[in-house]
């Protein structure tokens, strides 16, 4: 809320979140011992270095290309569903209740 941000189906913990998490794994815990390419610092690796490296790459590749196709979208206003749709639903607007839910 601190930074306005609407994440309704908390994709940005999901997949953010996660996702960064699995890359920087594999910097702490990938075994060479396996012969699957791991080399973690919890075995004496630096595989963590070229994994925070490509988190960053990461994040500002998204980060940019997010501000491209978003900025757009808001300042025309086709960002967010109207308020009429909102307190609908969207279930009730697009998805045809009556089909998909059974009344008890």
């Amino acid at each position: 809320q601190r930074w306005k941000v609407d994440d309704v189906v908390d994709a940005f913990a999901v997949h953010g979140v996660n996702g960064l998490w699995g890359i920087l794994a594999l910097g702490l815990f990938g075994n060479p011992e396996e012969n699957i390419g791991g080399n973690g610092s919890l075995y004496g690796g630096n595989q963590l270095q070229a994994q925070l490296g490509a988190s960053a790459v990461i994040i500002l590749w998204v980060s940019a290309w997010s501000m491209v196709l978003f900025y757009p979208l808001h300042h025309f206003g086709l960002l967010r569903l109207s308020d009429n749709f909102q307190d609908q639903g969207a279930d009730f607007m697009e998805h045809s209740p009556a089909k998909a839910y059974h009344e008890a």
